[in-house]
């Protein structure tokens, strides 16, 4: 009947829920990417490229550290914003 479709990339969600959602996506993506970085130099015993679009970077590093760095910030984005959307809307309820 196209009434169940939301017209909004976040419709439901209260503007409260989203900002808390978003205060604590930004955290927890600071705590990954530090936590990487110090996973990186645990097991390779060096820094992780700060550029790793530098032609000095190797292309085996560059390509490793996006691939990593991408994947888990962008799973702890998601976690965190459906976790703290969660604890949100039980703590509303």
């Amino acid at each position: 009947n196209g009434h169940d479709v939301p017209d909004e990339r976040n419709a439901g969600i209260e503007p409260a829920e989203n900002a808390l959602a978003f205060a604590v996506a930004i955290g927890a993506t600071f705590l990954a990417r530090n936590m990487i970085q110090a996973g990186w130099r645990v097991a390779l015993d060096r820094d992780p490229p700060k550029n790793p679009s530098s032609h000095e970077v190797q292309w085996r590093d560059a390509l490793l550290w996006g691939a990593v760095s991408g994947a888990l910030v962008g799973i702890t984005r998601i976690a965190s914003r459906r976790a703290s959307s969660s604890a949100y809307r039980s703590l509303r309820s």
